[in-house]
């Protein structure tokens, strides 16, 4: 078996960072369904999000398990529909995360210990902005939003869109909760009413990280996370990662 990486110590997140690029031989790493999807997509970028973003899923399995990567199996079944949107989860990993992407770029969040989510959002148009505000800001974030210069309002608000995004694909309600009703407050996101049915009753830690471009991804987890550290692919497992605040 080839060398494993450890996985995340208490009170750290694994934070993987992969190119998106048209990589053939990953093809060979998908599941039956999704090469079905993806060779029934035209070529292009969506095609090449696809294949990179399930295909790094299994390879980043293969790091922490040393299991060939088209041997794991991601369990996506919803515990409330029974549908496959659910949490992604590798059947036996040992390990809980969250995937995320933008056009250019798939990141995906690990950790050990509890439960993890990441979102990367981008700043919405204005006429689009104000209509998200009333949609999914509590009262008391409108009134702290109102309160910043006009320049400030679009950033403020995609962290923190971003922020309560994370924390519905830690619960695994995702679209169904309910924005307006998750109140982000430092680092803690609270419940103001009930956002879905069966919302948890556990704290949810909030953490920033600054990826690519300069932008700021955002991480909910159940355990506060203290560290993250950088991960790549084409690096040995063995070898020495980047720790960053």
């Amino acid at each position: 078996m080839s060398a494993v990486d450890a996985l995340p110590a208490a009170g750290e997140c694994h934070l993987w960072s992969v190119p998106v690029r048209t990589r053939p031989e990953w093809e060979t790493l998908l599941a039956p369904d999704e090469a079905a999807r993806a060779a029934a997509m035209p070529g292009g970028g969506r095609r090449d999000l696809l294949i990179t973003s399930r295909a790094a899923q299994r390879l980043v399995a293969h790091r922490y398990t040393g299991r060939p990567a088209r041997d794991l199996r991601i369990e996506r079944t919803c515990l409330r529909c029974g549908a496959g949107h659910g949490r992604p989860r590798v059947v036996h990993g040992g390990y809980d995360y969250s995937v995320t992407h933008t056009r250019h770029r798939v990141l995906i969040a690990v950790v050990a210990q509890g439960l993890v989510g990441i979102d990367l959002d981008i700043s919405p148009y204005p006429g689009v902005l104000r209509r998200l505000i009333a949609r999914t800001a509590t009262p008391g974030e409108r009134a702290a939003l109102s309160r910043l210069p006009a320049r400030e309002v679009p950033e403020a608000f995609t962290r923190l869109w971003s922020r309560k995004e994370a924390v519905a694909k830690l619960t695994g309600h995702g679209l169904a909760a309910r924005l307006n009703r998750i109140e982000v407050r430092g680092d803690l996101a609270r419940a103001e009413g009930s956002p879905a049915e069966d919302w948890p009753a556990f704290p949810i830690h909030l953490r920033d990280a600054r990826v690519e471009g300069g932008r700021i991804a955002a991480i909910a987890s159940t355990r506060r996370i203290t560290a993250l550290e950088a991960r790549s692919l084409s690096a040995p497992a063995t070898s020495r990662n980047t720790r960053f605040a």
